[in-house]
């Protein structure tokens, strides 16, 4: 039986007008999310990953074009959508818990202003005592202690651990179906790491809820994810299951990401890799396949023409060795 899409993108584009040009972050991206499953975007810094995720919730600025052949979230095409339209399915059908809690939350208002927000936007006529019962029981689900104090303090009073225990009750407070989740982790010590990533499986199995893990660490994506999307300068080069992408990495961007990580290919003892160079300008992409001036295995072609994508049993990669004349 063949799982049910949940969001559909086709051919995303999200273009920036500047005064050096335009910038192509993303470029032709296209994914499925199918109900109850976490697919997660990994790559560098730069590489488009957050850029993808607010142009499906529309939170990116004026200056912005976001073009897309399919953009559909649970059966509505969000392109054709207006300005209200858009902001209902933010927080209701898509949320976001977003990279830094100490830059996400607001620094002038208390904890319990802040949930209750999400609340009074999508049900006007719950109470303030209902807004007040709802919010406790928010922070006591993601695990804060002694919920009904929390509420009354500021963010820079609570640890980072609890603080990002707080974006996460705000995410869920609308009971959203598909929560997306930059970094969920970054900036935070090992141990609550840990924490947060076993709280966010809990809550997917309890709410039966789909995710995006926007990540670079595959540590995380191995705990939480079922499909991985590759991407590289605004554009996905291989996507597969979790299993297969260790197992097998077609694509080199993705073969030398997952070598440069210890254990999972690299084991106690092992020499990492590393990728020379650093993400291209996106003002200035090179021609060909994007990654050909940091990839080992370049080939004239490479510079040259784009790599087609081949697809073979779910598995998507964008790479002259695994497709055409020059594959093996």
């Amino acid at each position: 039986m063949q799982e049910e899409k949940l969001l559909t993108v086709k051919n995303l584009c999200t273009s920036f007008h500047t005064p050096e040009g335009v910038v192509r972050s993303v470029d032709g991206v296209s994914f499925d999310v199918s109900r109850g499953e976490t697919l997660a975007l990994v790559g560098e810094s730069g590489c488009g990953k957050t850029v993808t995720s607010l142009s499906l919730i529309g939170l990116l600025a004026e200056t912005a074009a976001v073009t897309a052949d399919t953009l559909r979230f649970d059966g509505r095409d969000l392109l054709s959508l207006d300005r209200e339209q858009r902001r209902l399915v933010r927080g209701s059908g898509i949320s976001m818990i977003f990279q830094e809690p100490m830059t996400s939350l607001n620094p002038v208002y208390r904890i319990d202003r802040q949930i209750g927000e999400v609340f009074t936007c999508h049900n006007p006529g719950m109470s303030k005592k209902e807004v007040r019962e709802r919010s406790i029981e928010m922070l006591r689900k993601v695990g804060v202690p002694n919920p009904e104090e929390r509420l009354r303090v500021y963010p820079h009073q609570l640890s980072g651990g609890l603080r990002q225990r707080v974006m996460i009750a705000i995410a869920l407070a609308a009971g959203a179906p598909l929560v997306i989740a930059d970094e969920p982790t970054t900036a935070l010590d090992v141990t609550i790491q840990a924490q947060i990533l076993q709280l966010l499986r809990e809550l997917q199995q309890e709410n039966g809820m789909s995710m995006i893990l926007i990540t670079h660490d595959f540590g995380v994506v191995s705990q939480l994810a079922q499909r991985v999307a590759v991407m590289y300068a605004g554009r996905i080069v291989e996507e597969g299951s979790v299993e297969e992408i260790f197992r097998d990495p077609q694509h080199p961007y993705t073969q030398l990401l997952i070598l440069s990580i210890p254990g999972i290919k690299v084991k106690r003892g092992g020499r990492l890799e590393s990728i020379s160079g650093a993400v291209p300008n996106p003002l200035r992409f090179p021609s060909g396949c994007r990654f050909h001036p940091r990839c080992p295995y370049a080939m004239d072609i490479c510079r040259q023409k784009v790599p087609p994508e081949t697809e073979k049993d779910g598995r998507r990669v964008s790479c002259f060795l695994r497709g055409g004349e020059y594959a093996e």
